[in-house]
């Protein structure tokens, strides 16, 4: 699996391009992050970088596709924080209650991303339910001021891909495939559960191996474990799912590595002090990670997870990086988080085939 994952990154570096409709999609993804950062340094949010990875994220090769996974991402991430403000009290310093409620918004987040027609909606909405409970773990009155910035960072990067995509990207695009809907849940798609609660497990215990460990980002923990579940599509076969899940842990790994990597070694240039060559180095990599997602070599996850890595390591606070600490630590965490699945994955087993369970209620 190792070497395919090589062999389809050097294809990819091979066929890096500077015109046609993959460089330029690249190039929208490339202006809204950078105007998405600008825009939320201008407003002072507390964590620039979630408006840049919303604008790499929503930047799809046509208006129409950006705007539904755009409106999805707000409408999904204001509903999140919203559940998450309300419900962080209820479980302040309980750790029963507090597990709970990471369990039951893991595992709605994949069940939803998974049957409903607006599955993205229902992953972010889970997603940043977590993030809300997690930041304000130690002190419940954070929940108000994490569920606000959150919700308009995100606004904010989404706002701007929409708009970039609207002025610069086609106006037609191909249409979502069909959603299987929620009432095959207790049917064929038996399967789903399995894999969504085995998604709530693991982030139900990241609290608990957060504390015992001294582990930093536990909300990295977190969002990098939903993102490794969310396949696109399960099979039902338990082979090919576990294949799945297996490759996106391994693109996510790599991604993380090299756009960390490519991050901390920029951090060194004294260049990167100043805001236009910062700018600039964070527009350039995006360019290349965006023409990788949307390359036709199977390894979307690892352009996306690459952006996003080199985002987080060199946005922090209200301008360019002055440590490499808080960039290390977001690093950790993810790469935490994907241990923390492995080790689950295997206590928990193969994924369930489809019907595997009713069948074996039946018998």
């Amino acid at each position: 699996m190792i070497g395919e994952l090589a062999k389809a990154i050097r294809a990819e570096a091979a066929e890096l391009t500077l015109s046609g409709p993959r460089a330029r999609q690249a190039t929208n993804a490339a202006l809204a992050v950078g105007v998405a950062i600008l825009a939320a340094l201008a407003l002072r949010l507390e964590d620039p970088w979630w408006a840049g990875i919303s604008a790499f994220v929503c930047t799809q090769a046509s208006h129409p596709q950006s705007l539904q996974k755009g409106a999805m991402r707000i409408i999904g991430t204001a509903v999140g924080a919203l559940a998450g403000f309300i419900l962080t009290p209820w479980a302040a310093y309980d750790p029963l209650a507090t597990m709970l409620l990471l369990f039951c918004a893991g595992t709605l987040a994949i069940m939803g991303a998974l049957l409903s027609p607006h599955g993205y909606a229902w992953l972010l909405g889970g997603i940043t339910a977590v993030m809300v409970i997690l930041g304000a773990l130690d002190d419940p009155d954070m929940a108000l001021p994490i569920a606000f910035y959150r919700a308009t960072e995100i606004v904010v990067g989404t706002v701007v891909a929409l708009s970039m995509t609207w002025l610069l990207a086609p106006p037609e695009g191909k249409a979502p495939p069909a959603a299987p809907g929620w009432g095959s849940l207790f049917g064929p798609n038996w399967h789903v559960l399995s894999h969504a609660t085995r998604t709530g497990t693991t982030i139900a215990f990241v609290p608990l191996i957060w504390r015992q460990l001294e582990l930093p980002n536990l909300s990295q923990m977190a969002i990098s474990i939903g993102a490794v579940m969310a396949v696109p599509v399960l099979t039902g076969l338990a082979d090919a799912d576990q294949r799945a899940i297996n490759q996106r842990m391994l693109q996510r790994a790599a991604g993380c590595a090299i756009g960390g990597a490519i991050g901390l070694a920029l951090q060194a240039l004294p260049l990167m002090q100043l805001l236009l060559p910062w700018l600039m180095a964070i527009m350039a990599g995006t360019f290349v990670a965006m023409q990788v997602q949307s390359g036709r070599y199977g390894i979307s996850g690892l352009g996306i997870q690459a952006a996003v890595a080199l985002i987080l390591t060199l946005v922090q606070g209200s301008g360019p990086p002055s440590s490499l600490l808080p960039a290390i630590d977001r690093l950790v965490g993810m790469f935490g988080a994907i241990a923390l699945l492995v080790l689950v994955n295997l206590l928990m087993g193969p994924p369930v085939t489809a019907g595997s369970d009713l069948e074996a209620g039946r018998d």
